[in-house]
């Protein structure tokens, strides 16, 4: 069996993730957690990955 070209530029059609978008992700999560009823000061020492699962958690 032969490789198909489609099967070799198969990484390059894939869509790169956008650090622009990420950091807007991360800020509109932020904004949720305070709705929630974080503190400013709690979102400030928390990185991205405790954002995610405080979102997760909640609910929100």
């Amino acid at each position: 069996m032969r490789i198909r070209r489609a099967m070799r530029k198969k990484p390059l059609r894939r869509p790169v993730k956008k650090p622009r978008l990420k950091r807007r992700r991360v800020l509109e999560q932020k904004r949720r957690l305070s709705e929630a009823g974080y503190t400013e000061e709690q979102l400030l020492h928390m990185n991205t990955k405790e954002i995610r699962t405080a979102v997760r958690t909640e609910g929100v």
